[in-house]
């Protein structure tokens, strides 16, 4: 299961940066759940092929993630974001921690 939510964020975040063929191939696999058998019938290859293509386009995408970070940003200013929530939610507010998170997103920016 994690290995699939892992390969969603990638194709959601760098899906658009592969060729057609691998594009093809990578969602039929991720996003529409089918067996390599499956893929390599539909697109006339074969399941050697299919998964070949599948672990080299998985690298390729965890390649981009440690190069641009989208996901890792992402999730670090989802932590933000909620951090500054609960310090905005209570009685009195804490200038000094909002500060911290403030000064943490636009590290993150």
């Amino acid at each position: 299961m994690e290995k699939l939510i892992e390969r969603g964020l990638l194709y959601d975040n760098y899906g658009g940066l592969l060729n057609e063929k691998n594009k093809r191939i990578y969602e039929a696999c991720v996003v529409d759940d089918m067996s390599l058998a499956e893929i390599a019938e539909e697109m006339g290859i074969s399941r050697q092929a299919v998964s070949e293509t599948l672990k080299r386009t998985d690298d390729k995408l965890r390649k981009y993630e440690e190069e641009l970070g989208l996901i890792r940003k992402g999730r670090m200013l989802g932590e933000y974001a909620s951090s500054l929530r609960t310090a905005l939610g209570g009685d009195s507010i804490d200038r000094t921690e909002i500060e911290k998170i403030a000064d943490a997103l636009e590290e993150v920016i």
